[in-house]
């Protein structure tokens, strides 16, 4: 469970998959308090997305479906917007190298959905980023993600395509009705699991791990790559300077090891970051913005 929301006296913490019927019906799993984390009750979550069609929900072990990840904000409105990942009915790519397709059924595409009645049900609000069947390259789609709300009042994504294909951003100037292009921005490597904040002075903050990267051309690799190929992973940190997620500095919190590097940072005080991932926690001052 690692979508979480706090706000006006409610807190609740969403299972990430959630099981499709053939209507569009979809039920997940939450624990919500509204008492000031005294209390807990595990309740049911319903997801209505018929755009999806006939959803795959994967055979045991298998990642396939549709999941929650990471983010839920609160729009201009009142009601709160999430960030899911999986597989609508058309989306049937299958990767085309060995370690993508040991992560993914087919190709993954980015969406939010929407609840007006403070998370107990959802409806689908949007399409971020869905893989376009006439490229081909040796990316996951686009999966893991999370979003923030820019100091102009933008919402701003993160996306995973793999452990070595670029992370991309995407921009919403209407609440994630509508959301650009996704583009690859300067600083950043290749990544998983990345999220991101915006911090009090307007910088962009984010954290990810990224895999020891292939040398020489990808397509050798693959056609050499077997499961024991260098599994290591680092954390990093990045910083976006105006605020506007176009350009980035990274950071190495922790070099190359043992480690899923899948992180969560907080901002605990100005210019202060708490880094968190696996079984280990930073806490990383900040220069102050220029």
């Amino acid at each position: 469970m690692n979508t979480l929301f706090s706000g006006d006296g409610l807190f609740f913490a969403l299972r990430n998959k959630v099981v499709c019927d053939a209507d569009g019906q979809c039920v997940g799993k939450m624990f919500r308090s509204s008492d000031g984390l005294k209390s807990f009750q595990e309740t049911e979550t319903r997801v209505i997305i018929p755009e999806a069609g006939k959803v795959d929900n994967g055979s045991s072990g298998e990642w396939s479906g549709l999941f929650f990840h990471r983010t839920v904000v609160e729009l201009r409105d009142g009601s709160l917007l999430a960030t899911m990942y999986g597989n609508f009915e058309q989306d049937t790519i299958v990767p085309t190298n060995p370690r993508s397709k040991s992560e993914t059924k087919y190709k993954l595409r980015t969406f939010v959905v929407r609840s007006t009645d403070r998370g107990q049900t959802w409806r689908y609000w949007s399409t971020v980023a869905v893989p376009n069947p006439k490229v081909v390259d040796d990316s996951e789609g686009f999966n893991e993600w999370s979003i923030a709300r820019l100091a102009d009042g933008r919402l701003f994504g993160v996306i995973r395509t793999g452990h070595y294909t670029p992370l991309v951003v995407t921009w919403s100037a209407d609440d994630g009705k509508t959301w650009t292009k996704p583009i690859a921005p300067a600083g950043l490597t290749p990544g998983g699991d990345p999220y991101v904040i915006l911090l009090k002075d307007g910088r962009l903050a984010l954290s990810y791990g990224e895999i020891v990267q292939p040398k020489g051309p990808r397509e050798d690799y693959w056609k050499e790559y077997n499961q024991r190929a260098d599994q290591r992973r680092r954390c990093v940190l990045a910083i976006d300077a105006d605020g506007s997620g176009r350009e980035w500095v990274g950071h190495t919190v922790a070099d190359y090891g043992v480690r899923s590097a899948y992180a969560t940072i907080f901002e605990v005080e100005r210019n202060t970051i708490v880094y968190q991932a696996d079984l280990d926690v930073w806490r990383i001052g900040l220069p102050p913005k220029r």
